[in-house]
Formats: structure tokens, sequence, C-alpha cells
């Protein structure tokens, strides 16, 4: 009796097919996949992620409508038209889909189309390798009958042998030849991008359309004399075998041209470069950086000067010149006895402290940052020039702290920024071997210089052209553009 492996079965009365199965275990391995790799060439995994979301819907919707094309006398209804429950997707349709998706994607996040190929290329055989399995399991898309049933029945397992005996004949499954085919091209890429030291950014994908070509082919024959009509045609030519030659061509002109036209990265040289320049401690500022405070500050220097200064009328200028600097470098500026500028900085402290909770909030992505630099194993601190009860108040309040492994406070350190003093401190309790440091500030940025680490400025605060001025290493729009720059 023949055993068929049936396409699919039921939990708690839900139908599960095997192929959504191995779709779904292809996806997941080759996001895997993708993550490792990108961390090595400067691809956040959070970019991976929100790509797979984005680019696997266009992907299947893709395929889905590829076949429709082809198909169109099966179509009746609207439904019809997205009835993947019934079968119908076609795998070239959806790279297509995916690889245009891929591109637009990077256009708007402005990031390089080569890399994030480099590691969608490889995904795209895991994939294949996978999702073949789903048409073993549908007992579809296989290859002419079998004439020596005897060899068949030696060389393979049982399992696949009879789930090929379709119609009392045996068939050979081309799943499988495709399958192995595409293991083959999947270990020659990986092996390329560790040993083959002239390997260049975007050939990966390069090589993927040539190999895709190449294998598809045959298989392709194989299926066009199955009987089961289930080729899709363009005419007189099976379609996939038109858009085989088009890969194939596709696939060596890009490694050709690429290496006369657009920007050209070594492989090698790439990965070695992310190696030497991974950052392992972020340091942030906190005031104007992780927290908005301008308006509690500025209160509070119109509160205290109404008090000690009573005719002193502060302008926008002197109220943006006193967001950076020690409470006490401030008030120095307007006084020279000692006693008066304790005065002064206690009586701003009492009245900061009674509002501060109902007039500060944490800029957008702040939070999400800080846990997400923390699980992803950096070393985070904050080097301010507030005292450090009021820093670590302020981070607690926003879910902050205990993220945060040192907190630099004003009391903390003898000489404060842009001296370096207390980046060199957090530094070295963090035992930080590459820091960033990240401010609002220009003594922020001269104090990253002075301590010999590159500087992110922050342009949402309102002193992007003084930020600009003073040269930071990168600068960033918003935090969550923070992790464009790290490597994890």
């Amino acid at each position: 009796m023949i055993n068929y492996i049936k396409p699919s079965f039921s939990i708690f009365g839900l139908e599960i097919y095997w192929y959504a199965i191995c779709i779904l275990i292809g996806v997941i391995l080759a996001v895997l996949a993708g993550v490792r790799e990108g961390k090595k060439i400067g691809i956040p995994s959070d970019y991976i992620y929100t790509g797979v979301v984005i680019v696997l819907p266009c992907a299947i919707l893709g395929a889905r409508l590829w076949w429709d094309i082809f198909n169109a006398d099966k179509i009746h209804s609207f439904v019809d038209v997205f009835a993947i429950w019934d079968g119908g997707l076609a795998i070239q349709g959806g790279v297509l889909a995916a690889l245009l998706t891929i591109y637009i994607y990077c256009r708007v996040r402005k990031f390089s189309f080569y890399r994030i190929l480099d590691v969608v290329a490889p995904g795209f055989l895991i994939g294949q390798i996978c999702g073949r399995w789903g048409n073993f399991c549908n007992h579809e898309l296989y290859g002419p009958a079998i004439k020596n049933v005897q060899l068949f029945k030696n060389l393979l397992p049982s399992f696949i042998t009879e789930n090929m005996y379709i119609g009392g004949e045996y068939y050979h499954p081309t799943f499988l030849y495709e399958s192995l085919l595409n293991l083959v091209g999947l270990v020659l890429m990986l092996v390329a991008r560790r040993k083959f030291k002239r390997l260049e950014s975007g050939d990966l994908i390069g090589g993927y359309l040539a190999w895709y070509g190449v294998v598809r082919i045959p298989i392709e024959l194989l299926r066009s004399n199955s009987g089961a009509n289930e080729i899709l045609m363009a005419g007189p030519v099976p379609m996939s075998i038109l858009i085989s030659i088009i890969f194939i061509v596709c696939g060596i002109t890009l490694l050709v041209v690429k290496r006369f036209v657009g920007p050209r990265v070594n492989y090698s040289e790439l990965m070695k470069t992310i190696k030497e320049n991974r950052y392992d401690t972020i340091l942030f500022d906190l005031d104007g950086t992780l927290l908005n405070t301008r308006e509690l500050i500025n209160r509070s220097f119109v509160h205290t000067f109404e008090h000690f200064r009573p005719d002193k009328v502060l302008t926008d200028e002197e109220l943006d010149s006193f967001f950076g600097p020690s409470l006490r470098q401030t008030f120095s500026r307007f006084s020279e006895d000692e006693q008066e500028i304790e005065e002064m900085v206690k009586y701003y402290r009492e009245y900061n402290v009674t509002v501060h909770d109902e007039i500060v909030t944490a800029f957008p992505g702040a939070k999400s940052l800080i846990k997400t630099l923390a699980r992803k194993g950096y070393k985070v601190g904050v080097v301010s020039s507030k005292k450090t009860d009021l820093v670590e108040h302020g981070l607690e309040l926003f879910g902050m702290l205990e993220n945060v492994r040192v907190v630099i406070g004003e009391e903390d350190v003898k000489k404060p920024k842009p001296d370096p003093e207390g980046i060199l401190m957090a530094m070295e309790m963090l035992h930080s071997k590459k820091a960033l440091y990240v401010g609002d500030g220009v003594g922020d940025i001269e104090a990253g210089k002075n301590a010999g680490i590159d500087t992110v400025g922050v342009l949402y605060s309102n002193r992007k052209e003084q930020i600009l001025a003073a040269e930071p290493t990168y600068t960033i729009q918003n935090l969550n553009d923070m992790l464009t720059i790290l490597v994890e």
C-alpha cells in the first residue's frame, strides 16, 4: 500500500498546510542567517527584521500575481486573485517583487542596496531549498515518469519514492534535484564570502541570479515532460525558462558592469573595517539628548534671575547659552561672589526639582533605544553636567535607569565638559574598548573629541547650526537613527 504524505493536517480543527510550514521554516532560517551575517557587514538586525515584515508580504503577493498572469482562465472573482490557500505561487514572481521592494526600502532608509542584497542572496537560496519540500508534500512540480523503478527505490529513501508514486507511476522528484542544487549554490556562496578575497559587495546577488537560472532551466525541462500541465507558459515558451535566461544574463551583467560603474566595496575589507570600528560602549548626555528639559531649564533660570537679578531680562540667546554648561559656570558669568553663586545654584535646583516631573518629557524613542542597546550587549552610560541624583531620577522617571550601567554627574568630576574627565571616568568604569558619546551641545562634542572618541550630534534640538559647526563624527535626526551608526 502506498503511503502518501498528506499536504495538510489539523490542529484543534485548524487545517495546517505542510507547504506553508516549509516556507515558514525557510523564512526563519533565512532571517537568522541574515541577522548573523548582517552584524559582520554593518547591518543592524532591526533593519533586517523590519525589512522582512515589509518584504515578505510583498514577495508572497508578487508570487501570487505572477501565477495569476499566466492562469487568467482560473480567475473568476476578485477573491480568486489572492486565493493562495487554493495553491498557486510562482517563485520567480516572488523574487522579482522582493528585489523591487528591497530596492525601495533601501532608498527610503538611505542604506546600501548592495549590502542588503549581500544577506538577502543566501536567504533566497535558503527559502527555495526549504520551499521545494512544500511542493513535495503537495505532490506537484515533479518530472517525467521513472523508467528504472528499482534503481530509483535503491537510491532514495522510501518516504520520497512513495510520495512520488502518483496516478500509478513513479515520477522524478525534481523538488529534490532543485533543493540539492540550491544547497550546493548556498555552500559555494558561503565559502566565497569568506575565502574569495576579490569578492565585492553586491557580487552575491549577481551570483544568485546566474545560479538560479542555470539550475532552474534543466529542472523546468524535466517538469515540462511530466504531463501534469503545471508549467506557466508565455506562448510556446515556458515562462520559467525565459525568466531564468533573463536572470542568467542579468546576473553575469551585474558581476561585470558593477566593476566599472558605481561604488566598489571589497567584502573582506568591509568585514575587517566593521570589526575594527565596532563600538562596545554608548555614552549619552541627558538634557537635550535623552530628555527634553528645555522648558524646565528655561523656567528654572527665569525663576532664579527674577529672585537674584529682578532687573535682568534674559534673552532667548542667553537662555540658549545656559543649556549645556554647569550651573556654576553659568551663574559665574553674572556674579563674582562665591556665596551668592552657591545660593543661586541652590535656589535653581530647589525650583527645578519641584516642577521637574510635570514639565520634563523623554524624546521619542529614548526608552526603546536604551533598552535595545542594553539587550544587544552595549554598555550604556550617561555623562551629564547635572547632579547625579537628578540624572538618576530623570532616567528612572522614564524607565531608562535599569538599562544604564554608569551615571556620571556634576559632583563626580573636578572639571566639567568640555573637559573629558567624565567621559574617561565612565569608560574606565565600563572597561570600554571603543566608545561613542552622544550629545546635543558643542561642549558635548568637544568633550568627546577631547576624550579621543567618536561623537554623535543630535539635530532635533534648536542648536543644529552650532552642532554642525562643531563637526561631530556623526549626526542624527532622531534617536532611532543611532541604529544606522552602530554595528552589533
